[in-house]
């Protein structure tokens, strides 16, 4: 059974106005337990409404959103083990940052589950270590960190709640390559230890292509796609003609296909692009 599903998700905005509008059309999804999920799409196109649903910050305009199998909100009760199961950080979560230390900041959550006191200090352990955030942090004020340690802080508080589905959106904004790929490291790290289910929006095709699983491709309010990787890449073309871009090393090949090369039309990784060159020039193709 999926972990997460939603049954005919439609949400409006101003209902009722003249400035009503359908964010998310009849949307229907369904995502498997451990599946690391990249949500893409261009800007308007629903990926933002979409995923502040799954914790319940929205309320279908109609259909449903289920969780563990069990409509979220169903009743108080659901809505609120909801928002503990899923785990949502926001784009540039450093700015949600506000207590005194990092410790406090990463505890905030645990403690609203009403956890012992001992339990929190465990979860706020476990989510530092798995986020590099050290001890000699853990007693600094997060106002003294590089936006960096930042974010790591602002992630390690969403993950000591220990939520079977953890939300990030954008989660490399902002961020210097080094900062991106730590940040990547991560998730897919978290993913891996904890089998938990993992969705990250991203606008960026390259950290998709690194760490996904899955490929959910939203446009104009509706899903568009929901595929592997390599599947998803596969219609590049498709891709481009709504908006969103293609890793270049995916543009490469597409030219090369173009020019009449038999090159496979899933390429998105270097390493990938150097496994096709190679089996090419063995087959006595000149690249």
């Amino acid at each position: 059974m999926s972990i997460l599903k939603t049954d005919n998700l439609t949400y409006k905005y101003s209902v009722g106005t003249p400035f009503e509008v359908t964010a998310l059309d009849s949307v229907n999804l369904e995502v498997e337990k451990g599946e690391l999920v990249a949500v893409i799409g261009h800007t308007g196109s629903g990926k933002s409404t979409l995923i502040q649903h799954f914790n319940g910050l929205l309320k279908p305009t109609e259909g449903s959103v289920l969780v563990d199998g069990q409509d979220i909100w169903e009743s108080k009760k659901t809505l609120r083990d909801a928002r503990f199961k899923v785990g949502l950080c926001f784009q540039y979560p450093e700015y949600q940052l506000f207590e005194e230390t990092v410790f406090a900041d990463i505890a905030f959550g645990p403690k609203n589950m009403k956890l012992s006191d001992e339990e929190i200090k465990e979860r706020v352990m476990r989510a530092a270590e798995f986020t590099g955030v050290t001890k000699e942090m853990l007693e600094k004020s997060p106002f003294d960190l590089s936006g960096g340690e930042k974010r790591r802080v602002a992630i390690a508080g969403v993950m000591a709640m220990e939520p079977e589905i953890l939300i990030l959106d954008e989660p490399t904004s902002g961020l210097d390559p080094k900062g991106r790929d730590t940040i990547l490291r991560l998730i897919r790290d978290y993913r891996d230890n904890t089998g938990s289910t993992v969705m990250i929006v991203s606008h960026s095709m390259e950290d998709v292509a690194k760490i996904a699983t899955k490929v959910l491709v939203m446009n104009r309010a509706t899903v568009m796609s929901y595929d592997t990787v390599p599947e998803t890449y596969r219609h590049a073309e498709e891709l481009l003609s709504v908006g969103l871009d293609v890793p270049q090393i995916t543009k490469i090949f597409m030219d090369l296909k173009r020019r009449g090369l038999p090159v496979r039309d899933d390429v998105y990784t270097v390493e990938q692009a150097v496994a096709e060159i190679d089996r090419l020039r063995k087959e006595g193709v000149n690249v």
